[in-house]
C-alpha cells in the first residue's frame, strides 16, 4: 500500500482533463464575446433610434397649430407618423424608427399624461395631450419608448373676437372716429386680408357672465360706441340675415372663453416665459419705452405679474416711444396702457383683479393678433377697454398661429423605456 508508482499518469490525466475544461470554457468566452459586443452596440444604436424617432415627432407636434390634423385617420391604437425611417441623414444600417401617435382616451392614460379626463374620440384632441411610441431598431435589437407630449391649447380654437371680454365686467370707452377693431381675419404683416382665416366677431363678452344678467356686457358694449364709431367695429354677423357687418351685429356674447380658460392658460404659458417681469404698486408700475420684444422668427412670452388694487387704478405696464412685439403679452393684476408708436403681432393678455387695457393715442398703434381683456373682479365704473386715437385692432390667425406653436409651449413628460411586449 506504500508502493506509489504509477500515480503520476492519473495526475497528469487529472490535470488535463481540467486544463481542458479551463480552454474550452475561454474558448467559448471568446467566442461569445463579439456576439455579445454586438448586441450591446445594436441595442444602444436602437435605443438612439427611437431618441431621433421622438424628437423628430415632437418637432412635428410643436410646428402643428392644431393636431387634430395629425389625429384625422387615427383609430384607437394611433396614426402612424413615421415608418422605418433612418435617424437623420444616417443610412438604415445605422438604425431606423417607426413613430405611432395617439390621442389619450383610454382610462389609464392620465396616468402617462397627467391629464384628466381624456378626449372622447381618437380623432380629437381637446386636452392638449398625446402619447408618441417610437420603436428602434438596429441589427437585431428593437427599442421603445414611450412619452406624453403636452401643450398649452391653442388661442385659435377658443378665440371669438379681436377684442374679447370673458370676465364680469366690460365697460368700454371709444374716443374719435379714427380706432378700428376689425374681426377679419389679416395677414400678420397688415399686407391684406387672409384668405385662409376665417373671421371672428368685431368683440365679444361672456354669455354666462355677470352672475345675475348673463350676456348683459354686450349692450353695455354697444351703449359705448356713438352712431359715427359703429361702423369702426367690423367682423363676424352676429345675425347672418342682418346686411350690417359692423357695430351691434358684430358684437356678441359667447361660451367657449371662460376666465377659467384663460387663467389655465397664462398659468402654463408664464412657465414658458421668455421675459418674466414684476410689477409694483410701490413703485407706480413698469414704464417701457422704445422697446422690443421678439422678432418675427422668433416670437417670445412676455409675462408680466403685478399686484391686485381693489381701487382699479394700478397700472402694471406702460409702453410708450417707438414699441414692436411679437409673441404673447400676458399682464396679470394690473392695467396695460400703450401709447406712441406701437405695434404687436400676437395674442395680448390683460387678466385678473380690477385690470383692464387701454390704448391711449399719442402716435400709431396696431395689434394684429387679439386682445383679451379679463376682469375677474367687479369694478363698476372703470374701464376694461378704451381705444383712442389711430388705435387699429385686427384679428390675425397668422399672427396666434406664429404665437401658438412655439417649442417651449409644447413638453415631453413621462418619459418610459418599455418592456417588450408592453
Amino acid at each position: 500500500m506504500r508502493n506509489e508508482r504509477g500515480m503520476i499518469l492519473p495526475l497528469t490525466l487529472i490535470v488535463m482533463v481540467v486544463l481542458s475544461s479551463l480552454t474550452l470554457a475561454l474558448v467559448s468566452l471568446a467566442a461569445f464575446e463579439p456576439l455579445i459586443s454586438r448586441n450591446l452596440a445594436d441595442g444602444t444604436q436602437a435605443r438612439f433610434a427611437a431618441e431621433a424617432g421622438i424628437e423628430a415627432a415632437f418637432d412635428v407636434l410643436a410646428g402643428t397649430p392644431s393636431w387634430n390634423t395629425l389625429l384625422a385617420s387615427a383609430s384607437g391604437s394611433g396614426v402612424t407618423l413615421f415608418s422605418g425611417r433612418p435617424i437623420g441623414t444616417l443610412g438604415a444600417g445605422r438604425g431606423v424608427y417607426t413613430v405611432v401617435l395617439r390621442n389619450d382616451t383610454l382610462p389609464g392614460d392620465p396616468a402617462i399624461t397627467g391629464v384628466t379626463p381624456v378626449d372622447a374620440t381618437p380623432t380629437a384632441d381637446a386636452n392638449g395631450a398625446v402619447i408618441l411610441t417610437a420603436t428602434g431598431q438596429a441589427g437585431g435589437a428593437t427599442r421603445t419608448l414611450r412619452v406624453a407630449v403636452k401643450r398649452v391649447p391653442s388661442l385659435l380654437d377658443v378665440l371669438p373676437a379681436a377684442l374679447a371680454f370673458p370676465g364680469n365686467d366690460a365697460q368700454t370707452w371709444f374716443s374719435g372716429n379714427a380706432f378700428t377693431i376689425d374681426g377679419k381675419g389679416w395677414k400678420m404683416d397688415g399686407s391684406g386680408l387672409d384668405a385662409g382665416c376665417a373671421s371672428v366677431f368685431g368683440i365679444s363678452v361672456s354669455s354666462v357672465l355677470p352672475t345675475g344678467s348673463p350676456g348683459g356686457n354686450e349692450a353695455v358694449v354697444e351703449a359705448s360706441l356713438s352712431p359715427q364709431q359703429r361702423d369702426n367695429v367690423t367682423g363676424k354677423k352676429q345675425d347672418p340675415t342682418l346686411p350690417q357687418d359692423y357695430g351691434s351685429n358684430t358684437i356678441a356674447p359667447n361660451a367657449v372663453l371662460t376666465p377659467e380658460f384663460v387663467k389655465n392658460y397664462i398659468d402654463a404659458a408664464k412657465q414658458a416665459a421668455d421675459i418674466t417681469l414684476e410689477s409694483f404698486q410701490a413703485t407706480n408700475g413698469l414704464t417701457f419705452t422704445n422697446v422690443r420684444w421678439g422678432t418675427p422668427t422668433a416670437p417670445q412670452i412676455v409675462y408680466v405679474k403685478g399686484e391686485a388694487d381693489p381701487t382699479s387704478r394700478f397700472t402694471a405696464l406702460q409702453i410708450s416711444g417707438n414699441s414692436e412685439g411679437y409673441g404673447i403679452l400676458i399682464v396679470e393684476d394690473g392695467d396695460l396702457k400703450i401709447s406712441g408708436n406701437f405695434s404687436w403681432h400676437g395674442p395680448i393678455i390683460v387678466t385678473g383683479q380690477w385690470v383692464g387695457v387701454g390704448f391711449m393715442g399719442g402716435g400709431n398703434q396696431a395689434v394684429y393678433g387679439a386682445i383679451i381683456s379679463n376682469e375677474t373682479a367687479t369694478d363698476p365704473g372703470f374701464y376694461e377697454g378704451v381705444m383712442t386715437g389711430n388705435a387699429t385692432l385686427r384679428y390675425s390667425c397668422e399672427a396666434l398661429q406664429q404665437a401658438g406653436i412655439l417649442r417651449k409651449l409644447t413638453s415631453v413628460a413621462n418619459w418610459k423605456d418599455l418592456a417588450p411586449g408592453e
